[in-house]
C-alpha cells in the first residue's frame, strides 16, 4: 500500500490484494470518514509486496512496485487514477537487487503533495 494522492478533503490509498487486484482507497477526510475502494486491475498484481509512489508531473505518478521474494522492482508510469480507465505504463525492471527489508521514500518538506486522483 502506498500514498497515492493527498488533498485538504481527501486521502487515497493504492493498493495490492492478494488475488493480484490493484486498488484505490479513497479516504475523506470530513465525516463521514466512509472508505470507497475502486477497482485499478483486477489481477497480476500480487507479486508486489511493497509499492512506492513518487509525484510526476502534475498529475502522473512513479510508481515502484517491489516483489521481496525475487528482490526485484519495476517502474511504472500511472496517471489520473479513474478506476479501470487509469492508465498504467510499464517503464521495465529497475536494475539491481531491492532485497533490504524495509523500503521508504524520502521526501522533503517544500515538495508538493501527491495528486493523482
Amino acid at each position: 500500500m502506498t500514498l497515492l494522492s493527498r488533498t485538504s478533503t481527501y486521502d487515497t490509498l493504492l493498493m495490492t490484494m492478494r488475488n493480484g487486484a490493484l486498488y484505490t482507497v479513497h479516504i475523506p477526510l470530513t465525516t463521514p470518514m466512509r472508505p470507497v475502494l475502486k477497482v485499478v486491475r483486477s489481477s497480476t498484481w500480487q507479486g508486489f509486496e511493497t509499492l512506492m509512489a513518487s509525484r510526476c508531473g502534475q498529475y502522473g505518478t512513479l510508481l515502484l512496485g517491489i516483489d521481496k521474494d525475487t528482490g526485484s522492482g519495476y517502474l511504472y508510469a500511472v496517471g489520473h487514477a479513474n478506476g479501470t480507465a487509469t492508465v498504467i505504463q510499464s517503464i521495465g525492471k529497475v536494475p539491481g537487487t531491492l532485497a533490504d527489508a524495509v523500503a521508504f521514500r524520502w521526501a522533503q518538506q517544500t515538495e508538493q503533495p501527491l495528486f493523482s486522483e
